[in-house]
This record gives structure tokens, sequence and C-alpha cells, in this order.
């Protein structure tokens, strides 16, 4: 916050990726709608909660890392980055820590500072429905509150006696579907009578180089008329120098997105080949029809396939309980497979108009039309510093 001396809460905050990023920031403008002098902040966190005012203690980049392949070559560093954030949160000793998402992170923070007697509230509850469901009854241990992102995980947390209040989903906020189609297609001078598909392969290294080429060769296999279609692909900032330096080399008309420009790409998009992810959701959000795809490691994919026990992967498919968007994921994430499943989504227009039909029902269920996540959060983690013996439920209904 650009004036702190009047705070009358320290919030200690810990993001560890992207999407966490987003959310902190979210929460901090919450805080400070709730309150605009009443909260000091500290903590790791991205460019959007360093737009907040958060000095983050060292980069948040250092702990976004995700399956086991991937993370085994960073222990050291981790461990030691990890030690750094605990030593910082007893030095400053804050009002409340608020840990967002990045679990692997996080909840080792908040075990070691169990007994510290600050506050830990974890925001986006772990996916205990669809493995690990142990978790909820450990996280009893070393965590005051859990808040949930979907309405129907606080009884998983609950029923171990730990209170988790449903917020809402952050995506509502994230103005994807704000975005201007008539805007991009002037920005980038493409005709109107131009199809575009979107591509997002990801916002890690290790899944933009493990996708695209899965997607070049899909995209060589469709049966799209390349003759009337362009590629759209909005870049991460953390990849896109090897998206670019590698889609650069294919045959195809290609038009590379910058972060600001990311929404509008939405609006002007006739359908999408995506990563799994919270884009998903952005792009239900934007009516963006698209099909989803996830390659992992090896060793990554194998415990998946062995601790994961779920009839869907996206969260539009769990939420309704139905194959809305095509999955084509770990060992069906080939090319054979992906090319007809994407065909079907471009060519044939009913399949578009019952996606999209069905993105506005899932949105519901997400806290589409109450007060804004972001908002509901901040007051958890207050109902936390005012009420330390018996937490009010902050539960929306819907």
């Amino acid at each position: 916050m650009s004036d702190t001396l009047g705070a009358r809460y320290t919030i200690y905050l810990i993001a560890g990726e992207p999407s966490g990023d987003a959310l902190g920031a979210r929460l901090m403008e919450g805080f400070q709608q709730i309150s605009p002098m009443g909260f000091q902040f500290y903590g790791i966190g991205g460019q959007k909660m360093a737009s907040q005012g958060l000095a983050s203690i060292f980069p948040m980049s250092d702990i976004a890392l995700m399956g086991v392949f991937e993370i085994l070559p960073k222990v050291p560093k981790l461990l030691n980055r990890l030690n750094e954030t605990v030593k910082d949160v007893e030095a400053r000793q804050p009002d409340a820590i608020v840990t967002i998402d990045s679990p692997g992170f996080s909840l080792r923070v908040a075990k070691k500072l169990k007994d510290s007697g600050i506050p830990i509230v974890h925001y986006v509850a772990p996916s205990v429905w669809a493995w690990k469901s142990w978790r909820a009854s450990q996280m009893r241990g070393y965590l005051t509150k859990v808040l949930a992102l979907l309405h129907f995980e606080p009884p998983y947390f609950e029923e171990h006696g730990l209170p988790c209040d449903f917020v809402g989903h952050p995506v509502l906020q994230s103005g994807a579907d704000s975005g201007s189609a008539v805007r991009f297609r002037q920005k980038y001078n493409i005709s109107p009578d131009r199809r575009l598909l979107g591509i997002l392969p990801g916002s890690r290294d290790g899944e933009v180089r493990r996708h695209l080429p899965v997607i070049q060769r899909s995209l060589e296999l469709s049966q799209i008329k390349w003759e009337q279609t362009d590629l759209v692909v909005p870049l991460a900032d953390n990849v896109s120098q090897i998206v670019r330096d590698t889609m650069i080399k294919w045959n195809f008309n290609i038009y590379f997105v910058n972060e600001p420009d990311k929404y509008d790409a939405f609006a002007a998009l006739d359908c999408a080949l995506a990563a799994s992810g919270t884009v998903a959701l952005e792009l239900a959000l934007a009516n963006v029809p698209f099909v989803t795809i996830y390659k992992m490691a090896p060793v990554s994919n194998y415990l998946a396939r062995r601790l994961v026990r779920l009839k869907y992967v996206n969260l539009i498919n769990i939420l309704l309980d139905k194959l809305v968007v095509p999955e084509l994921l770990l060992e069906n994430c080939k090319a054979e497979l992906i090319a007809p499943a994407l065909g079907d989504i471009w060519t044939k227009r009913e399949l578009r108009e019952q996606q999209i039909s069905d993105f506005k029902e899932v949105l519901k269920l997400l806290g589409a039309g109450h007060e804004l996540p972001g908002t509901r959060a901040a007051q958890a983690v207050l109902d936390v510093l005012e009420h330390p013996v018996k937490l009010r439920s902050t539960k929306m209904r819907l």
C-alpha cells in the first residue's frame, strides 16, 4: 500500500505462480475496499501483487514449479526459499498469513509456522475431492481456515473440523468477458472475413515445450481450411520467447498477442485449443468454444494416473458432470486424437453453441451475480482476525 503508517493489520501473503499472483492482487484490492488504510502487506508475489504495493522478498518464479520431474532438480533452492520465507514471517510477526494456492510450497510454510500463534488462511482449497483426500484432516493441524473457489468444496474440510468458506471464483474478476473483437481486428489489421483459432499452450516452460510439437502436428492433420484461417497466440510473459521462437517456424499465419490485448483477442476467436488450466474458465467467460489438452513428463504422468481418480479434469466438465469440453490428456494427448476433436468444434456450429450455453451454467456455479470474490476472500480473512475463537461463516448461498 502507498501509505501503511495507519495500518490496523499486517497481512503476510505468499503466492507461488501467475494465477496466485492474480488472486493475491484481487485479494489486496478487496482488503483496501474494506478499509483503505487498514492493512499492510508483506510476502511473496509477482507483478500484479507488486502493482498493489507488495515488495516480494524474492522472485515468485523461484517457487513456480509443478510436477515431480520438474521439481527434483530445484529441491535445494526450494528448501532455501522455504526457510527464508519462514524466517521472514517470524521476524515480521504479521497478524495473519494468507498462503495462496501452490500447496507444495505454501502448505510446507504453514506447517513450519503452525506453533507461531499466527492465524494461517489458505486461499484455494486443495482438490481433496479429486486426490489425497487425507490432506483435509492433516490441514486441520496447521491451518485456521480455507477459502474455496468451488461451491461443493467446504464440506470436505468442515467434516474434519477445519472452517472453509466458499468465496467465489476469481475468474469472474478477470475481465475475460470485457474484450472487443472489433478493437482487436483493427489493431492487428485482420480482415473481418478471417476465422481465428486461439492457441494457448500453457504458462510454464515445461508445458509449452511438451505441447507445442503435438499442437503443430494436430493442426497439420486437421481439416481446417487454412486459406481462410489465422492463428492467434496470447503470450504468457514467462514463456513468450520460447513460444514465439518455436511457432514462428510453423507454416501458418500467426498473430502473437501480448498480455494487454489478451481479452480483446479472446473476443475475436472462433474457437481455441488450450492447455488445461485456469485459462479454461477465462475462455468460458469470454464465450470461446475450445478443446483442452495436457501432456506431462513421464514420471508425473505415471503418478497422475495412479493417484487421481476423476471422470473429468477440465473444471467445466467437473462442475456440470458431463463432457462439455473435449479432453485429450496424458497418453491421449496426441495429434491423431486432437485433430478430429478440434475439427468437430471448428466445423459444427451446434457444438459451439452448446458449449457456450453450458458455460453460462458453470459461471452461475462459480458465483456470478454475487459480491466480488476478492472482496469476499478479504472479508473471510478479516473474520479470522476479528473472531479468533468462533469464526463467523461467510458461505455464499447459490
